[in-house]
Protein backbone atom coordinates (compact mmCIF):
# COMPACT_ATOMS: atom_id res chain seq x y z
CA UNK A 1 0.00 0.00 0.00
CA UNK A 2 2.47 2.57 -1.34
CA UNK A 3 1.40 6.29 -0.68
CA UNK A 4 2.36 9.58 -2.85
CA UNK A 5 4.78 12.01 -0.90
CA UNK A 6 3.64 15.40 0.08
CA UNK A 7 5.60 18.65 0.98
CA UNK A 8 6.01 20.27 4.38
CA UNK A 9 3.52 23.20 2.85
CA UNK A 10 1.03 21.07 2.01
CA UNK A 11 1.08 19.67 5.34
CA UNK A 12 0.85 22.76 6.73
CA UNK A 13 -2.61 23.19 4.70
CA UNK A 14 -3.81 19.69 5.62
CA UNK A 15 -3.41 20.27 9.27
CA UNK A 16 -4.54 23.41 9.17
CA UNK A 17 -8.14 22.61 7.39
CA UNK A 18 -8.33 19.85 9.82
CA UNK A 19 -8.52 21.35 12.48
CA UNK A 20 -10.77 24.54 11.80
CA UNK A 21 -13.71 22.17 10.95
CA UNK A 22 -16.76 23.49 12.43
CA UNK A 23 -15.94 24.81 15.59
CA UNK A 24 -15.14 28.23 14.54
CA UNK A 25 -18.70 28.49 14.40
CA UNK A 26 -19.95 27.25 17.79
CA UNK A 27 -16.25 27.96 19.84
CA UNK A 28 -17.17 30.78 21.94
CA UNK A 29 -20.74 29.81 22.57
CA UNK A 30 -19.58 26.60 23.82
CA UNK A 31 -16.76 28.01 25.78
CA UNK A 32 -19.03 31.23 27.54
CA UNK A 33 -21.07 28.20 29.58
CA UNK A 34 -17.34 27.07 30.98
CA UNK A 35 -14.47 29.75 30.93
CA UNK A 36 -17.26 33.05 30.77
CA UNK A 37 -14.64 35.90 30.11
CA UNK A 38 -11.67 34.01 29.90
CA UNK A 39 -12.36 32.22 26.90
CA UNK A 40 -9.91 33.07 24.54
CA UNK A 41 -7.47 32.14 27.09
CA UNK A 42 -8.89 28.29 27.62
CA UNK A 43 -8.49 28.48 23.72
CA UNK A 44 -4.77 29.32 24.11
CA UNK A 45 -3.85 27.05 26.75
CA UNK A 46 -6.09 24.44 24.47
CA UNK A 47 -3.30 25.53 22.31
CA UNK A 48 -0.50 25.07 23.81
CA UNK A 49 -2.00 21.66 24.93
CA UNK A 50 -2.46 20.52 21.41
CA UNK A 51 1.01 21.21 20.57
CA UNK A 52 2.28 19.11 23.47
CA UNK A 53 0.22 16.51 21.91
CA UNK A 54 1.94 17.15 18.50
CA UNK A 55 5.41 17.21 19.94
CA UNK A 56 4.72 13.66 21.33
CA UNK A 57 2.93 12.17 18.00
CA UNK A 58 6.49 13.36 15.86
CA UNK A 59 8.25 11.82 18.60
CA UNK A 60 6.65 8.64 18.46
CA UNK A 61 6.59 8.84 14.46
CA UNK A 62 10.52 8.89 14.21
CA UNK A 63 10.84 5.93 16.27
CA UNK A 64 9.05 4.36 12.94
CA UNK A 65 10.46 7.14 10.18
CA UNK A 66 9.66 4.57 7.29
CA UNK A 67 5.76 2.97 8.55
CA UNK A 68 2.83 5.29 9.25
CA UNK A 69 0.67 4.75 12.31
CA UNK A 70 -1.52 2.07 11.32
CA UNK A 71 1.62 0.31 9.95
CA UNK A 72 3.78 -0.11 13.31
CA UNK A 73 1.05 -0.67 15.85
CA UNK A 74 1.40 -3.92 15.26
CA UNK A 75 4.52 -3.98 16.04
CA UNK A 76 4.42 -2.43 18.89
CA UNK A 77 1.04 -4.14 20.68
CA UNK A 78 1.38 -7.79 18.60
CA UNK A 79 -0.96 -8.47 15.14
CA UNK A 80 -4.64 -8.96 17.34
CA UNK A 81 -4.29 -6.03 19.21
CA UNK A 82 -2.77 -3.99 16.70
CA UNK A 83 -5.83 -5.00 14.61
CA UNK A 84 -8.38 -4.23 17.61
CA UNK A 85 -6.16 -0.49 17.64
CA UNK A 86 -7.07 -0.05 14.01
CA UNK A 87 -10.14 -1.03 13.69
CA UNK A 88 -11.09 0.89 16.90
CA UNK A 89 -9.65 3.98 15.08
CA UNK A 90 -11.58 3.41 11.68
CA UNK A 91 -14.63 3.32 14.21
CA UNK A 92 -13.31 6.94 15.29
CA UNK A 93 -12.97 8.92 12.41
CA UNK A 94 -16.06 7.11 10.39
CA UNK A 95 -18.06 8.67 13.55
CA UNK A 96 -16.55 11.78 13.74
CA UNK A 97 -16.73 12.73 9.73
CA UNK A 98 -20.34 11.84 10.78
CA UNK A 99 -21.20 13.93 13.36
CA UNK A 100 -19.41 16.34 11.81
CA UNK A 101 -21.49 16.15 8.60
CA UNK A 102 -24.77 16.15 11.07
CA UNK A 103 -23.50 19.87 12.90
CA UNK A 104 -22.95 21.46 9.96
CA UNK A 105 -26.27 20.47 8.10
CA UNK A 106 -28.01 21.70 10.98
CA UNK A 107 -26.67 24.62 10.66
CA UNK A 108 -27.27 25.23 6.93
CA UNK A 109 -31.07 24.16 7.55
CA UNK A 110 -31.40 26.49 10.55
CA UNK A 111 -29.62 29.84 8.97
CA UNK A 112 -30.12 29.15 4.50
CA UNK A 113 -32.29 25.87 3.64
CA UNK A 114 -35.24 26.55 6.04
CA UNK A 115 -37.73 23.83 3.88
CA UNK A 116 -34.69 21.61 2.51
CA UNK A 117 -35.21 18.36 4.11
CA UNK A 118 -32.35 17.57 6.01
CA UNK A 119 -31.07 14.36 4.46
CA UNK A 120 -30.98 16.09 1.11
CA UNK A 121 -27.93 18.66 2.90
CA UNK A 122 -26.45 15.04 4.46
CA UNK A 123 -26.05 13.39 1.67
CA UNK A 124 -24.49 16.55 -0.74
CA UNK A 125 -21.63 16.93 1.90
CA UNK A 126 -21.25 12.93 1.67
CA UNK A 127 -21.20 12.59 -1.46
CA UNK A 128 -18.91 15.10 -2.31
CA UNK A 129 -16.78 14.56 0.70
CA UNK A 130 -17.02 10.34 -0.29
CA UNK A 131 -15.67 10.91 -3.64
CA UNK A 132 -12.61 13.51 -2.62
CA UNK A 133 -11.44 11.02 0.19
CA UNK A 134 -11.06 7.65 -2.28
CA UNK A 135 -7.97 9.97 -3.37
CA UNK A 136 -4.58 9.95 -2.67
CA UNK A 137 -2.43 11.43 0.16
CA UNK A 138 -1.11 13.86 -2.14
CA UNK A 139 -3.86 14.70 -3.93
CA UNK A 140 -6.11 15.62 -1.06
CA UNK A 141 -2.89 17.78 0.36
CA UNK A 142 -3.81 19.38 -3.30
CA UNK A 143 -7.03 20.32 -2.54
CA UNK A 144 -6.98 21.48 0.68
CA UNK A 145 -4.31 23.93 -0.70
CA UNK A 146 -6.48 25.27 -3.05
CA UNK A 147 -9.20 25.50 -0.24
CA UNK A 148 -7.19 27.05 1.50
CA UNK A 149 -8.04 30.35 0.19
CA UNK A 150 -11.57 30.23 1.81
CA UNK A 151 -10.07 29.79 4.95
CA UNK A 152 -8.29 33.17 4.30
CA UNK A 153 -11.50 34.99 3.11
CA UNK A 154 -13.60 33.47 6.06
CA UNK A 155 -11.05 35.04 8.79
CA UNK A 156 -11.00 38.19 6.84
CA UNK A 157 -14.80 38.45 6.49
CA UNK A 158 -14.85 37.65 10.18
CA UNK A 159 -12.33 40.52 11.55
CA UNK A 160 -13.88 43.28 9.25
CA UNK A 161 -17.32 42.37 10.09
CA UNK A 162 -16.54 41.97 13.94
CA UNK A 163 -14.11 45.37 14.43
CA UNK A 164 -17.06 47.41 14.85
CA UNK A 165 -18.87 48.11 18.07
CA UNK A 166 -16.27 46.42 20.51
CA UNK A 167 -16.16 46.42 24.05
CA UNK A 168 -12.95 45.05 25.70
CA UNK A 169 -14.43 45.52 29.00
CA UNK A 170 -15.95 42.02 28.76
CA UNK A 171 -12.90 40.72 28.62
CA UNK A 172 -12.60 41.80 32.39
CA UNK A 173 -12.00 40.34 35.00
CA UNK A 174 -9.29 37.80 34.36
CA UNK A 175 -9.64 34.91 36.20
CA UNK A 176 -12.37 36.11 38.25
CA UNK A 177 -13.81 32.73 39.48
CA UNK A 178 -9.81 31.01 39.50
CA UNK A 179 -8.39 28.38 37.38
CA UNK A 180 -10.59 25.69 37.48
CA UNK A 181 -12.69 27.21 34.62
CA UNK A 182 -10.08 28.16 32.70
CA UNK A 183 -9.12 24.38 33.02
CA UNK A 184 -12.80 23.05 31.75
CA UNK A 185 -12.48 25.48 28.91
CA UNK A 186 -9.65 24.14 27.74
CA UNK A 187 -10.88 20.84 27.84
CA UNK A 188 -13.96 21.47 25.85
CA UNK A 189 -11.40 23.91 23.21
CA UNK A 190 -9.20 20.86 22.76
CA UNK A 191 -11.25 19.13 20.47
CA UNK A 192 -11.26 22.21 18.22
CA UNK A 193 -7.26 21.41 17.95
CA UNK A 194 -8.31 17.57 17.31
CA UNK A 195 -6.94 17.01 13.70
CA UNK A 196 -3.38 17.21 14.12
CA UNK A 197 -3.32 13.36 14.76
CA UNK A 198 -2.90 13.30 11.24
CA UNK A 199 0.87 13.12 11.24
CA UNK A 200 0.76 9.85 12.21
CA UNK A 201 -0.18 8.53 9.06
CA UNK A 202 1.21 11.34 6.99
CA UNK A 203 4.73 11.42 8.76
CA UNK A 204 6.62 8.96 6.44
CA UNK A 205 5.51 10.36 3.44
CA UNK A 206 6.66 13.97 4.12
CA UNK A 207 9.74 15.46 1.97
CA UNK A 208 11.73 16.90 4.24
CA UNK A 209 15.80 16.85 4.59
CA UNK A 210 15.32 17.27 8.36
CA UNK A 211 12.56 15.52 10.26
CA UNK A 212 12.59 18.87 12.64
CA UNK A 213 10.99 20.59 9.98
CA UNK A 214 8.06 18.14 10.23
CA UNK A 215 7.94 19.15 13.64
CA UNK A 216 8.42 22.93 12.63
CA UNK A 217 5.70 22.48 10.03
CA UNK A 218 3.17 21.26 12.87
CA UNK A 219 3.72 23.85 14.90
CA UNK A 220 2.86 26.51 12.37
CA UNK A 221 -0.31 24.59 11.33
CA UNK A 222 -1.13 24.75 15.46
CA UNK A 223 -0.17 28.28 15.51
CA UNK A 224 -2.20 29.25 12.34
CA UNK A 225 -5.57 27.51 13.72
CA UNK A 226 -5.14 29.05 17.25
CA UNK A 227 -4.98 32.77 15.78
CA UNK A 228 -8.05 32.25 13.97
CA UNK A 229 -9.73 30.69 16.95
CA UNK A 230 -8.20 32.56 19.60
CA UNK A 231 -9.63 35.88 16.91
CA UNK A 232 -12.85 34.42 16.55
CA UNK A 233 -13.70 34.22 20.56
CA UNK A 234 -11.60 37.66 21.08
CA UNK A 235 -14.36 39.20 18.90
CA UNK A 236 -17.62 37.81 19.89
CA UNK A 237 -16.09 37.82 23.86
CA UNK A 238 -16.08 41.91 23.14
CA UNK A 239 -19.26 41.51 20.95
CA UNK A 240 -22.09 40.13 23.39
CA UNK A 241 -22.04 39.45 27.04
CA UNK A 242 -21.72 36.02 28.17
CA UNK A 243 -26.09 35.73 28.56
CA UNK A 244 -25.95 36.27 25.12
CA UNK A 245 -23.28 34.31 24.23
CA UNK A 246 -24.56 31.42 25.79
CA UNK A 247 -28.13 31.87 23.75
CA UNK A 248 -26.62 32.05 20.92
CA UNK A 249 -25.47 28.94 19.33
CA UNK A 250 -23.54 30.50 16.41
CA UNK A 251 -22.53 33.84 17.21
CA UNK A 252 -19.99 34.36 13.92
CA UNK A 253 -23.09 33.96 11.82
CA UNK A 254 -24.77 36.70 13.85
CA UNK A 255 -22.40 38.93 13.65
CA UNK A 256 -22.23 38.49 10.19
CA UNK A 257 -26.13 38.90 8.97
CA UNK A 258 -26.48 41.96 11.00
CA UNK A 259 -23.27 43.46 9.27
CA UNK A 260 -24.02 45.91 6.37
CA UNK A 261 -21.61 46.52 3.07
CA UNK A 262 -23.23 48.71 0.20
CA UNK A 263 -21.75 46.10 -2.29
CA UNK A 264 -22.07 42.99 -0.22
CA UNK A 265 -25.89 41.77 0.87
CA UNK A 266 -26.13 39.00 3.15
CA UNK A 267 -22.59 38.19 4.00
CA UNK A 268 -23.54 35.61 6.03
CA UNK A 269 -24.48 33.36 3.06
CA UNK A 270 -21.32 33.96 0.99
CA UNK A 271 -19.59 32.81 4.86
CA UNK A 272 -21.15 29.85 5.12
CA UNK A 273 -21.14 28.65 1.25
CA UNK A 274 -17.20 29.76 1.81
CA UNK A 275 -16.85 27.51 4.77
CA UNK A 276 -18.51 24.19 3.60
CA UNK A 277 -15.20 23.55 1.69
CA UNK A 278 -13.64 24.28 4.91
CA UNK A 279 -15.99 21.26 6.55
CA UNK A 280 -15.50 18.87 3.84
CA UNK A 281 -12.02 19.34 3.82
CA UNK A 282 -12.11 17.99 7.40
CA UNK A 283 -14.88 15.50 6.39
CA UNK A 284 -13.49 13.85 3.69
CA UNK A 285 -10.04 13.51 5.23
CA UNK A 286 -11.12 11.81 8.71
CA UNK A 287 -12.87 9.16 5.92
CA UNK A 288 -9.74 9.11 4.51
CA UNK A 289 -8.16 8.39 7.66
CA UNK A 290 -11.02 5.49 8.34
CA UNK A 291 -10.38 3.65 5.16
CA UNK A 292 -6.88 3.86 5.97
CA UNK A 293 -7.57 2.01 9.41
CA UNK A 294 -10.09 -0.23 7.94
CA UNK A 295 -7.34 -1.51 5.40
CA UNK A 296 -4.26 -1.89 7.61
CA UNK A 297 -6.71 -4.47 9.60
CA UNK A 298 -4.78 -7.00 7.76
CA UNK A 299 -0.75 -6.49 6.87
CA UNK A 300 -0.81 -7.02 3.22
CA UNK A 301 -4.26 -4.92 2.98
CA UNK A 302 -7.58 -5.41 3.56
CA UNK A 303 -10.04 -4.48 0.18
CA UNK A 304 -9.82 -1.06 -1.67
CA UNK A 305 -9.72 2.09 -0.69
CA UNK A 306 -12.89 3.33 -2.42
CA UNK A 307 -14.52 -0.02 -1.06
CA UNK A 308 -14.16 1.16 2.74
CA UNK A 309 -14.62 4.97 2.09
CA UNK A 310 -18.05 4.11 0.23
CA UNK A 311 -19.14 1.99 3.18
CA UNK A 312 -18.21 4.40 5.94
CA UNK A 313 -20.62 7.24 4.03
CA UNK A 314 -23.43 4.18 3.29
CA UNK A 315 -23.39 3.52 6.85
CA UNK A 316 -22.76 7.85 7.85
CA UNK A 317 -26.29 7.97 6.15
CA UNK A 318 -27.66 5.35 7.59
CA UNK A 319 -27.07 7.12 10.90
CA UNK A 320 -27.94 10.60 9.18
CA UNK A 321 -31.40 8.79 9.36
CA UNK A 322 -31.62 7.78 12.80
CA UNK A 323 -30.00 11.28 14.82
CA UNK A 324 -32.24 13.60 14.06
CA UNK A 325 -32.63 16.16 17.18
CA UNK A 326 -30.02 18.79 17.61
CA UNK A 327 -30.03 17.86 21.21
CA UNK A 328 -28.96 14.02 20.88
CA UNK A 329 -26.25 15.30 18.01
CA UNK A 330 -24.78 17.47 20.65
CA UNK A 331 -24.93 14.76 23.41
CA UNK A 332 -23.32 12.57 21.06
CA UNK A 333 -20.49 15.04 20.21
CA UNK A 334 -19.43 15.08 24.45
CA UNK A 335 -19.15 11.61 23.67
CA UNK A 336 -16.73 12.31 20.79
CA UNK A 337 -14.66 14.81 23.06
CA UNK A 338 -13.87 11.90 25.37
CA UNK A 339 -13.29 9.49 22.51
CA UNK A 340 -10.62 12.12 21.03
CA UNK A 341 -8.83 11.94 24.00
CA UNK A 342 -8.60 8.40 24.45
CA UNK A 343 -7.64 8.24 21.17
CA UNK A 344 -5.50 11.18 20.06
CA UNK A 345 -3.52 11.75 23.48
CA UNK A 346 -3.71 8.61 25.66
CA UNK A 347 -3.34 5.98 23.17
CA UNK A 348 0.11 7.54 21.52
CA UNK A 349 1.33 7.53 25.05
CA UNK A 350 0.30 3.91 25.85
CA UNK A 351 2.41 3.24 22.66
CA UNK A 352 5.47 5.28 23.07
CA UNK A 353 6.11 4.03 26.65
CA UNK A 354 5.24 0.66 25.53
CA UNK A 355 7.63 1.13 22.62
CA UNK A 356 10.33 2.37 24.53
CA UNK A 357 10.11 -0.26 27.44
CA UNK A 358 10.10 -3.09 24.72
CA UNK A 359 12.65 -1.41 22.83
CA UNK A 360 12.06 -1.19 19.60
CA UNK A 361 14.41 0.17 17.35
CA UNK A 362 14.29 2.23 14.06
CA UNK A 363 15.99 -0.32 12.38
CA UNK A 364 13.29 -3.00 12.85
CA UNK A 365 11.49 -0.65 10.61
Amino acid sequence: MKEETITRRQLISLVIMVQLGIEVLSLPHVEAGSAGHDTWLAVLLAALASQAGITLLWWLGSRYPKLNFYAYIPLIVGKPIGASINLLLGCYYAFSGLLLTLLYSDILKRWLFLLTPRWVLILMLLLVCGYAATSTLRQLANISQTFMIFAYISFLLIVFSGIYGLDARNLLPVLLNGWYPLLKGAYSAFSSYVGYELLLYAYPYVQSDSKKKVLLSMTLANAATAVFYIAVCLICSMKFNLKQLEVIPEPIIFILKNYRVDILQSIDILFLIFYVCIVSATIYTYFFMAAKAFLHLRGRGLGKQYFWVWMTVALCLLGGFFLTKRNDILQIGTIQDIMSIALVVALPVVLLIISGLRGTRRNET
